[in-house]
């Protein structure tokens, strides 16, 4: 039976240049450009050095409250978000963030490949798309490796899209 789905409000998500850590140490930019797109930075981890620009993803509130019920919500419900995407590489990553508790809880589906060769995957990728599809498809892509995660917000900013320093890869 087909339902209504929520009103996603990104106005006070967009824009975000959020830096985190997991609890394995591994640390993240990122900058949630537009509603489709993030730039992101691996600060330190297994691909500690790869960066990504333009990368197309999936954004969503996360709240309970539909159109129809005219219901207030939380604040700390209104500042969570799920994205998700799937990079070329053949890793699928979604995360839901809470800015009010600053923390992001992550699940990332490594392909077999990444996680026996992950300094391949260590570079500006815009400039080597061609290549890690070649990885891609090369594999071995099974067995899949999910990672879940949590992570602390230690940096939030907001950012106007002429801010072109938040992701540098040079």
């Amino acid at each position: 039976m087909p339902f209504e789905e929520p009103v996603s409000d990104l106005s006070g998500f967009l824009g975000k240049h959020i830096i985190y850590t997991y609890s394995n140490g591994w640390e993240y930019a990122m900058y949630y450009k537009n509603s489709d797109t993030v730039d992101y930075k691996v600060r330190s981890g297994s691909v500690g050095g790869r960066i990504v620009k333009g990368q197309k993803v999936s954004i969503r509130q996360l709240q309970t409250a539909l159109p129809s019920q005219n219901v207030e919500a939380s604040e700390s419900e209104m500042s969570s978000y799920m994205i998700s995407w799937v990079e070329p590489t053949g890793t699928s990553v979604v995360q839901v963030l809470n800015l009010n508790r600053r923390e992001v809880h992550t699940v990332i589906l490594f392909p077999d490949w990444v996680v026996k060769e992950p300094l391949k995957t260590v570079c500006f990728q815009n400039e080597h798309i061609d290549l890690m599809r070649r990885y891609r498809d090369q594999g071995p892509t099974y067995p899949i490796h999910p990672k879940i995660m949590l992570g602390r917000l230690h940096f939030i900013e907001h950012c106007t899209l002429d801010n072109k320093h938040v992701i540098n890869p040079h």
